[in-house]
């Protein structure tokens, strides 16, 4: 989700992203913090302060809405192909989407519906570095004590792969500690 900076904010703390007034964020979590998002910003993450911004909603999700008034929107629009996501009635916590199509590929998709896939998209993984941790291989991801760590991938119990601010790399598992965020 993007966001636009209302005011400029110069960051005070490490885990802070500095930012100014007109600047377009992309948020990476709201839920942790009531007053601070984690977002993302030229390559850089860090917190900032959730009444600095204006959250952009995105003109295809729909939120808590009927299967019907789904239909019902998407009827009015031009469009073959429009869509929108909506929070599942019979699946909560899980997202719907709804697609404008011609009766035709109606048929089809009717057809092959044996054929549909289904998706959950796993929610990110974090850790937070218990020490400082310098790299001796360009596959190796360095980072500072306290820095907190996106895990992408567990491809040995003793090295895992993660990311900071774009960067990319296997760090020791002992180094981290799992943080729900």
């Amino acid at each position: 989700m993007e966001s636009v900076a209302l005011y400029s904010f110069q960051a005070t703390e490490k885990d802070e992203l500095p930012f100014r007034k007109g600047d377009t964020l992309k948020i990476l979590n709201m839920e942790d913090d009531q007053n601070w998002y984690k977002a993302e910003l030229y390559g850089s993450e860090g917190f900032i302060p959730k009444n600095y911004i204006k959250v952009k909603p995105h003109p295809w999700y729909a939120g808590r809405i009927s299967r019907h008034l789904a239909e019902e929107i998407l009827l009015k629009r031009k469009h073959l192909g429009a869509f929108l996501i909506r929070e599942s009635e019979s699946a909560p916590g899980e997202f719907s989407i709804s697609v404008k199509i011609t009766a035709f590929f109606s048929e089809c998709v009717h057809s092959y519906g044996e054929h549909v896939q289904h998706f959950k998209v796993k929610k990110p993984k974090f850790v937070q570095a218990q020490f400082d941790f310098s790299s001796h291989d360009p596959s190796q991801l360095a980072f500072y004590r306290g820095d907190i760590i996106e895990v992408l991938d567990c491809p040995d119990p003793n090295w895992w792969r993660g990311k900071i601010c774009g960067r990319v790399g296997l760090f020791p598992r002992n180094y981290v500690h799992h943080i729900h965020m």
